[in-house]
């Protein structure tokens, strides 16, 4: 019996996967597409060390983790908020399905801007995770976003320094005294 044929979908998951990346880059798969990157800078990398570092029990933070939205689509959010029961040991892209929140930390590019406040935004929502977090160094703000429906409604917002408190079911504080916009 003959194999079957590989999807142009999973031929681009596999290519990506391939991907020898250089030094100082990151690829997410968006759309289609691979998107290359610098790595993010040491401002741009601040609010998701918080959420690492200041996320209570019983649920865990984790930086730079995959997340599964469609085969074509796996962002690499900034930090993801989970139960910590639910974190998953051997899964290189999480499902949406286990994730309470995602933190996107907005770069400086104009493309940049729009994926985390256009695209990401309905791709998350339509995943149906339930909250969204939008930090941006470019007018030091934060952005808590719930979901509606199929939609995100903005339910906080703030300035670096203000605190940054998660919706229910999370409840916690996160301390934003530590970042700074860019330069």
């Amino acid at each position: 019996m003959a194999p079957e044929p590989s999807t142009p979908s999973n031929r681009l998951v596999q290519a990506w996967r391939d991907l020898e990346i250089p030094a100082g880059l990151y690829v997410e798969l968006l759309d289609g597409e691979l998107v290359m990157q610098a790595n993010p800078g040491s401002i741009h990398d601040l609010p998701g060390r918080a959420f690492v570092r200041r996320t209570p029990e019983p649920f865990a933070a984790w930086s730079e983790r995959g997340v599964f939205l469609a085969d074509d689509y796996r962002p690499r959010a900034d930090a993801v908020v989970v139960r910590a029961e639910d974190t998953p040991l051997t899964m290189d892209d999480w499902p949406s399905q286990i994730l309470l929140a995602v933190v996107e930390t907005v770069s400086t590019t104009r493309a940049a801007i729009k994926r985390d406040w256009e695209d990401k935004r309905l791709a998350y929502a339509a995943a149906g995770i339930p909250v969204y977090v939008i930090v941006d160094p470019n007018d030091a703000g934060w952005h808590v976003l719930e979901l509606d429906g199929s939609r995100y409604v903005e339910t906080t917002q703030g300035v670096f320094g203000q605190p940054l408190r998660m919706p229910d079911p999370m409840d916690f504080t996160i301390d934003t005294h530590g970042w700074h916009p860019y330069a």
